[in-house]
């Protein structure tokens, strides 16, 4: 059972967000563009509810999770399909959570330097941030095109911390799945869970979590409480 410890809001001075089914509603659109990636090359499609745990992951491996290919010729030939389809249709279809922009703009009015680490293109990323304005309140953001070591390995949130000009563990992190918590706990940077993607809150370890968020109402209230002790 997982068990909340305490911290506040104002131990950090840069809070670094997962994007999709983090920031951004993605799953339906990545699975529909999964699906029919892998049917171009001759696979059967897979269900929502049986690729929803893949979603997050590099592009590798949710196509294998898609396809039940191993092969990696097959798949770099397939990422190159799947990244096509992405350019032409993810930006227009991408939405974000209810509360996320708002929240947001309370973190960089508070002087949180704000950061992105995603295994989504960088320029997926930034287009996404431009439709909705808030490209402008990200100091870092780092993607899985980035010549960075794919999460859960350490670098990509010690290269964002560079970028912010933060030590670790002057960092909060926020993502949806284990892989997320895996690359916090291995960068020692503290981190907090997103309960909105395909990990439930049992699936995370207990040893590392600060708390865990039902949504972006929930997490306004953490900010919010800066100034009293959250547990």
């Amino acid at each position: 059972m997982h068990t909340e410890k305490m911290f506040n809001l104002r131990d950090y001075e840069a809070v670094v967000f997962d994007f999709d089914m983090t920031l951004a509603d993605t799953s339906h659109i990545i699975v529909n563009l999964l699906n029919e990636t892998v049917m171009a090359f001759g696979y059967d499609p897979k269900t929502y509810d049986q690729l929803l745990p893949a979603v997050g992951n590099t592009h590798m491996i949710m196509l294998s999770a898609a396809s039940g290919e191993y092969d990696q010729r097959k798949l770099l030939e397939m990422q190159a399909h799947y990244r096509k389809l992405c350019k032409k249709r993810m930006p227009e279809e991408t939405t974000f959570f209810y509360n996320v922009i708002p929240c947001i703009k309370q973190l960089y009015d508070k002087k949180k330097k704000l950061g992105i680490l995603s295994q989504k293109l960088r320029s997926l990323l930034i287009a996404s941030l431009e439709k909705y304005d808030i490209v402008k309140y990200f100091g870092g953001i780092i993607g899985g095109d980035d010549n960075v070591l794919p999460k859960p390995a350490p670098d990509g949130l010690w290269q964002i911390g560079q970028l912010l000009n933060v030590s670790p563990d002057k960092i909060l992190y926020i993502g949806d799945s284990y892989i997320d918590e895996q690359a916090a706990e291995s960068a020692k940077v503290d981190f907090c869970a997103m309960l909105l993607g395909g990990t439930k809150a049992e699936q995370f370890s207990s040893k590392n979590i600060k708390k865990m968020f039902s949504d972006w109402k929930d997490f306004e209230k953490f900010i919010i409480n800066e100034d009293g002790d959250e547990h």
